[in-house]
């Protein structure tokens, strides 16, 4: 199935830059605790980013518009990107700020938790996106996450939806976010808890406290009044559980294939990596997000991310024995 165009899918990801530090412990520190790693590791992430090398692995054309420190790991983001086939036209590089640096850590179980210091990713601006506007009109499909600002994020759904180009937001790190750019979203693709910090206003009870996933019908709960807020669809993927797409016509929950878990940490861009390929491609939702949670599942049987994105072949032979 090819673009609506005809061509190969074109992908656009507005987002972030940041080098990975990951260490390996056995079990996360509590406050105050010391934990002795297992293993440390540096290398390429940012949602962006990661978003985007997903979609060219998946034969997408992608282009990346984004902000990059005059440093050592600025050079090699670009080398990667090079590397992956990404259009790099939208990177600036420049001012005082650092490339941004996330630090991982991943536990026995292989579930993680990561802190960011943005440095550049702070300094992309409207209008360092809206320079970048033929290149959002011509893609099929926007991708946008929320490690930048809200105005570069702003002006990049506008300047979408003013083209008619399919608006995907990620709400990673999840914030709440004005109604001017959320009636502009297609699909928006939150986690259990993104999708609760969204929804801030939705009585939801469960075992679990603030901010805690709850059982699949507070999940459709949270996810309808995400629509009620503006948004078009809501793919609110749930780990291991799938995903459940969620539109004015309903509810329909959607399978991950059976996997051996190695890193989950990838599983989210991976995902909406592989989204943003499928609707460019004509996929239907429902179809667009299976695919997706196969390529999710591929990401999560990998140690760290970029080596975990999957490539095309082994997404496609996914989907098919599973179906």
């Amino acid at each position: 199935m090819g673009s609506t165009s005809g061509d190969d899918p074109r992908v656009a990801v507005v987002g972030s830059y940041n080098v990975g530090l990951t260490m390996q412990v056995p079990d996360f520190p509590g406050p105050g605790e010391t934990v002795i790693g297992e293993g440390f590791a540096e290398g390429p992430g940012g949602k962006g980013s990661n978003q985007a090398i997903a979609a060219a692995r998946l034969e997408a054309e992608a282009r990346f518009v984004g902000r990059l420190g005059d440093d050592r790991y600025g050079d090699d983001a670009v080398d990667l990107w090079e590397r992956e086939g990404i259009d790099t036209g939208g990177v600036r590089r420049g001012g005082e700020a650092h490339t941004g640096v996330g630090f991982v850590i991943v536990d026995d179980g292989g579930e993680n938790e990561i802190t960011v210091a943005p440095g550049a990713n702070d300094a992309l601006s409207g209008d360092d996106v809206r320079a970048e506007a033929d290149a959002i009109r011509s893609a099929d499909v926007l991708l946008v996450q929320l490690e930048i600002g809200d105005d570069p994020v702003r002006a990049a759904v506008e300047v979408a939806d003013e083209a008619d180009t399919t608006v995907i937001l990620n709400p990673a790190p999840a914030r709440e976010l004005p109604a001017s750019i959320l009636e502009r979203v297609d699909y928006l693709t939150p986690n259990e808890h993104e999708a609760r910090t969204l929804a801030t206003e939705v009585d939801v009870e469960d075992d679990g406290g603030p901010g805690d996933a709850g059982g699949v019908e507070d999940d459709e709960k949270i996810a309808g009044a995400l629509l009620e807020l503006g948004v078009g669809t809501v793919a609110l993927t749930r780990g291991g559980s799938g995903a459940l797409l969620v539109t004015a016509d309903g509810v329909e929950s959607v399978a991950t294939p059976a996997v051996d878990v190695v890193d989950t940490t990838g599983a989210g861009d991976s995902f909406n990596g592989a989204l943003a390929v499928a609707l460019a491609e004509g996929f239907g939702d429902r179809e667009a997000v299976r695919f997706a949670c196969a390529a999710g599942a591929l990401a999560v049987t990998e140690a760290e991310v970029i080596p975990g994105l999957p490539e095309r072949e082994a997404v496609d032979r996914l989907v098919e024995t599973t179906r």
